[in-house]
């Protein structure tokens, strides 16, 4: 007597692409439609008085970048307007020296809108802060009838602007945002950055007390909310300053040794 298994795949056949539903889907030559998926609520973006929309030295000056300074300079913290500005200026020169063409005035809103989300008024009740960024920054651009191509561009970049492995396949102007901010907030690639631009862009945009002032930046954007930081780079923020922070938060390893999925085993005859 012998012992058989079921092949899954021939008792539960794939359906053909065919078989599939079309609805909302592109047919051949027609446009494609870009639609976003939108935030359970939305957070109104304001428009920051005349009297702060001025950008700085070598910063592109347009509508957008202008409001988008006005923004950080009456919204933010001196904290994050000088490491937005830093951010925006290494990733440009990056993005310079590497021979690259990129849209410097989507990349300087990108660095602008790109840590509003640690701010109580950008923020969000149970999304990361990168996406309450990212969705800030949709709205800005929405507003500003921005293409929608750009639109997910700048949304990508600022909310995978802590996500190591991605950038570097997605548009030029995602991967110069996350370089730039490794540059400021970590230091990576710091001594191979020619030592003139340094020495000039830190001069301009001060690092006082940054390394500890971004640290408490981090927290104070996410500590309402420390479930969004399980599986990121944030969570070692939560782990530092918040006690008992591992007991209690519900880790990867115990989500997947909690499931409730079931096992597949083959069936046996």
């Amino acid at each position: 007597m012998t012992s058989t298994s079921q092949d899954p795949l021939k008792t539960n056949p794939v359906p053909a692409v065919a078989d599939l539903p079309t609805a909302n889907l592109p047919q051949a030559g027609s446009e494609v439609v870009t639609t976003f998926r939108r935030p359970k609520v939305a957070i109104p973006i304001p428009t920051p008085s005349a009297e702060f929309q001025s950008v700085q030295p070598g910063v592109p000056d347009s509508k957008l970048t202008r409001e988008a300074t006005g923004i950080l300079r009456e919204f933010s913290t001196p904290l994050l307007f000088n490491h937005s500005h830093r951010v925006f200026f290494w990733a440009a020169e990056q993005g310079k020296l590497a021979g690259q063409k990129f849209d410097a005035e989507l990349l300087f809103v990108c660095a602008a809108f790109h840590d509003l989300g640690l701010l109580k008024k950008f923020s969000s009740d149970d999304d990361r802060f990168e996406v309450d960024g990212a969705n800030a920054v949709r709205q800005f651009l929405e507003h500003h009838g921005v293409p929608n191509d750009r639109i997910q561009t700048a949304w990508d970049a600022i909310a995978l602007h802590t996500t190591p492995g991605i950038a570097a396949y997605k548009p030029i102007e995602v991967e110069l945002l996350f370089n730039g901010v490794g540059l400021d907030v970590l230091g990576i690639g710091y001594q191979d950055f020619p030592k003139d631009i340094r020495e000039k862009v830190v001069a301009e945009y001060p690092r006082v007390d940054f390394k500890h002032g971004i640290a408490r930046a981090f927290l104070g954007g996410f500590e309402h909310k420390v479930v969004t930081t399980e599986g990121t780079c944030n969570e070692d923020i939560c782990s530092h300053f918040i006690r008992n922070f591992s007991e209690a938060i519900f880790t990867i390893r115990s989500r997947i040794h909690h499931s409730r999925t079931p096992e597949y085993r083959p069936c046996e005859d």
